[in-house]
């Protein structure tokens, strides 16, 4: 139950800068504690798994919309451009420029 309650927690506030104080908070665990217990439970650290999801909804509005690239990395949570670009083709292997043309279907 507390993982459901700590997942839809992020799922409401992924786009937000995160702290895992905040995320621990959820669960009334210490920041350690919380660390090792996501970690468990999800096999992903905490930001690993925000990273995962941000890059998951850019990814669906690179498809969907015809918004800008950086528009779309701070929408998703990205502060820095050039971090999402490194994450985002590490990810997928290609850029969002590419990721997007490769799924252009108009």
């Amino acid at each position: 139950q507390r993982l459901k309650t700590v997942l839809q927690w992020l799922s409401a506030h992924y786009a937000e800068p995160l702290r895992v104080a905040d995320a621990a908070g959820v669960c009334s665990f210490s920041a350690s504690h919380f660390m090792r217990w996501f970690k468990k439970m999800t096999g992903l650290s905490l930001i690993a798994y925000v990273n995962e999801r941000r890059l998951a909804v850019a990814a669906e509005a690179l498809k969907k919309t015809d918004d800008k690239i950086l528009n779309i990395s701070q929408d998703a949570g990205f502060t820095n451009l050039s971090n999402f670009n490194r994450q985002f083709r590490k990810r997928y292997g290609v850029t969002p420029k590419e990721y997007r043309e490769m799924n252009d279907i108009s």
